[in-house]
């Protein structure tokens, strides 16, 4: 079944990266979701994320709770259901913050990169491990009896 929320189409979650590049592997930052989503998403979702710099690009590594609509898969109605998320993903640069040049990179991971103003955005990784983590049949309660016929 489909799920309708905000979440799951895409939308900005920014965060600068420029001096978290420049600095060695190891150093990290913590985020709350909240401070850094739009105002769209802000009440669909929360969590924190660690961001860690690695050899090649950054680390995002977090516990997120994302609110969604379902579709019951018996009655059909719409309810509102949440999604626990734990997101583990690199992110790599595609342009040198000391000397702004580009870099080489590879095309395989578009969603996962930084761009040329050294922004990370995590609303494209949100989206797609919320469509992962969806219910394959979700349920508006277990006791569900399904599609109530008419008199």
């Amino acid at each position: 079944m489909k799920a309708e929320s905000m979440p799951v189409s895409h939308f900005n979650v920014l965060i600068n990266v420029a001096q978290l590049l420049k600095e060695p592997a190891g150093s990290s930052r913590k985020y709350d979701i909240r401070g850094i989503v739009g105002e769209q998403a802000r009440s669909s979702i929360q969590g924190e994320v660690t961001l860690v710099r690695t050899g090649q690009g950054i680390l995002v590594r977090g516990e997120l709770d994302v609110k969604v609509r379902l579709v019951c898969s018996r009655c059909l109605d719409v309810f509102p259901g949440s999604i626990s998320l734990h997101v583990e993903e690199e992110y790599l640069p595609t342009t040198d913050v000391f000397d702004g040049l580009p870099l080489a990179l590879s095309k395989e991971f578009p969603s996962s990169t930084i761009d040329s103003n050294h922004m990370l955005d995590l609303g494209e990784v949100i989206r797609q491990y919320t469509l992962l983590n969806l219910p394959m049949k979700p349920l508006c309660r277990p006791d569900c009896t399904g599609i109530k016929e008419m008199d």
